[in-house]
């Protein structure tokens, strides 16, 4: 199970640097940060249209925008909407079925908006390692922000490992990894 552990946080942590990387990257002077009209809908419209399994023919068919494939990273491809700066990077495995999405934004402090009550360090260090997603919950006062989804075990839909994060208004953040099984062994807080 360690070494399970072990592949599973060196895939997220992949998926979370191409996702920094390309989130740091985007210039678009379309970006909605402080426009009063982004809704939680906005920031997830292509994000909920991908599914796991699903082909790299059909996301491009139900997203219908080209997609960036990412330099860094093999079978990675972001989809924006121009329209709203928002988008998803999918990864692809060897058959070109989707096995991990991530949403993609400008700047965290677009996101800040879903984030119900300010999180500080002080939280994220005293959430113990193990501790479930209502655990979670229950020392932060709010739900979070799914931002990752990755199928741990191919065609096991019920094998996803997410992450979830708490923005604050500043753009700091905390960021829990949470295992199939629904217990965290990663959290961060990022200044």
């Amino acid at each position: 199970m360690n070494k399970f552990k072990l592949c599973l946080v060196m895939v997220i942590t992949m998926i979370l640097m191409t996702v920094l990387v390309g989130c740091g990257s985007n210039t678009n002077s379309g970006s909605t940060a402080g426009q009063s009209n982004v809704s939680k809908d906005t920031v997830y419209e292509f994000y909920d249209k991908v599914q796991f399994d699903q082909t790299k023919e059909q996301v491009d068919a139900e997203l219908g925008v080209t997609a960036t494939e990412s330099s860094q990273m093999e079978n990675s491809f972001t989809y924006v909407n121009e329209d709203t700066s928002f988008g998803v990077s999918v990864l692809y495995d060897e058959n070109r079925l989707v096995t991990s999405k991530t949403l993609f934004y400008s700047t965290t402090e677009e996101l800040a908006f879903l984030t119900t009550k300010a999180v500080t360090k002080e939280q994220a260090e005293s959430i113990p390692e193990g501790a479930t997603y209502d655990e979670v919950k229950n020392i932060l006062g709010g739900e979070g922000t799914e931002t990752s989804a990755t199928q741990v075990i191919p065609f096991e839909n019920d094998k996803v490992s997410y992450i979830r994060v708490w923005i604050n208004q500043d753009g700091t953040m905390l960021q829990a990894v949470f295992l199939p099984d629904g217990t965290t062994n990663n959290i961060m807080f990022f200044d």
